[in-house]
């Protein structure tokens, strides 16, 4: 929604004396969606009761603000406490509020390395004007602007797709469906994220964890420093992703509320489709040449695959992310229970922790000596967080925080 020049109502804000008046809680809330980052669009909602459509609200804007201040303005009644600096605040945004209980904007932050840093307290308030009644966001968002994202992550908008595969018969050429794809089901990703380029590579893992554990690494294997990490658990790419996000932290870069971590089940899926809703992003086929893989089920052929190949050499999907089928089986975040079907309804942003189905975790993609069917989008498989072997790597996503 774009913003929209300011009402007369918040004139008498400014006007605001201080009351010892208790705060009332208001069910306004303040919701950051995607973060502040140089040369990316920061997404904040205010989401409200359905009852205060038509009510007209403004976004402020302030320098931090520690702590909570009563206000009153003159013929009104105040509901909630200001969380921004009442003497220094300004007001970009402004509208009526709709009835679907939720508003939101977006915010372009320039890719200027003198922004970064910057720092506001952002809270909503709005005026029933036949009540004559103001109410203020239970919460306000602090809004720090932290550094570029690398170039090998690519960003992600939020969204809805359909998830599983809807192949029958089950357990039959060339796509050996699973029951544990089924059924079908709506998902939808509410918050944006990035999601790297590529798999991890040796390259990458060295630098962060300061050891390689590849089988295919050294003299024996051209270009190995670029092509995926492999032989690596859960466990550790766990590990990896703890240690980036302590490094990017440190540095600056890393957005409040986010982290560096694997994609959950549907955040990689969703990735790998790329709006796309057959077994491949490509189409109903995987053939050879299309990505490294060992065996295509469509005509019964050998790909000759024998190693990993350096990432980006295969074509990317419609989002930009190569190697999402075939190379490495890919980590996901997720616990999985292999003999659970999925649910039958829709659901937002799904992710199963450990202390849910167990200790197995989901593997999504396939591999370099992997057959066609193993590489779909919607194929699943899960082993122990502690294995790891020369078919398997992962790559990461930059987004918001999540328990395992």
């Amino acid at each position: 929604m774009n913003g929209t020049p300011m009402n007369k109502f918040l004139v008498p804000l400014c006007l605001v004396t201080l009351s010892t008046a208790a705060a009332a809680q208001t069910g306004r809330t303040m919701n950051l969606l995607a973060p502040a980052v140089l040369g990316h669009t920061a997404i904040f909602s205010m989401s409200h009761p359905v009852a205060a459509a038509g009510n007209i609200y403004a976004l402020l804007f302030s320098p931090p603000f520690a702590g909570t201040a009563p206000v009153v303005v003159p013929g009104l009644l105040v509901i909630g406490v200001a969380r921004i600096d009442q003497t220094n605040f300004f007001a970009p945004y402004a509208g009526v509020l709709n009835g679907s209980g939720s508003v939101s904007h977006s915010l372009a932050v320039p890719n200027f390395a003198g922004f970064l840093g910057n720092a506001w307290d952002l809270q909503s308030v709005d005026l029933d004007v036949a009540a004559t009644r103001l109410y203020l966001a239970d919460n306000d968002l602090p809004l720090s602007i932290s550094g570029a994202i690398p170039t090998d992550m690519v960003p992600i908008a939020a969204g809805t797709f359909q998830m599983g595969s809807p192949v029958t018969p089950l357990g039959v050429a060339p796509y050996y469906n699973q029951a544990s794809a089924q059924p079908v089901h709506q998902v939808t990703i509410t918050r944006p994220f990035w999601m790297g380029k590529y798999e991890v590579t040796q390259a990458e893992y060295q630098a962060v964890m300061s050891s390689n554990p590849s089988y295919f690494q050294g003299a024996a294997y051209p270009n190995s420093p670029t092509r995926p990490v492999e032989q690596v658990s859960w466990n550790y790419a766990m590990a990896y992703c703890t240690a980036l996000t302590t490094r990017e932290a440190a540095a600056g870069r890393l957005p409040s509320g986010y982290q560096y971590r694997l994609p959950t089940e549907a955040e990689w899926e969703y990735c790998c489709r790329a709006g796309t809703t057959t077994e491949f992003h490509y189409g109903p086929t995987l053939v050879c040449g299309q990505a490294n893989f060992g065996y295509i089920y469509h005509t019964n052929s050998v790909c000759g695959s024998t190693q990993t190949a350096v990432v980006g050499v295969y074509a990317p999907n419609a989002w930009g992310l190569h190697d999402m089928h075939g190379n490495v089986w890919e980590w996901c975040l997720d616990a999985w229970n292999g003999t659970a079907n999925y649910p039958a309804y829709p659901v937002t942003d799904p992710f199963v922790p450990g202390s849910v189905s167990g200790p197995i975790r989901v593997l999504r993609g396939g591999g370099w000596r992997n057959v066609s069917y193993g590489c779909r989008s919607a194929y699943r498989d899960g082993v122990n967080p502690g294995y790891g072997d020369y078919n398997l790597g992962f790559r990461v996503v930059l987004a918001s925080v999540l328990v395992p």
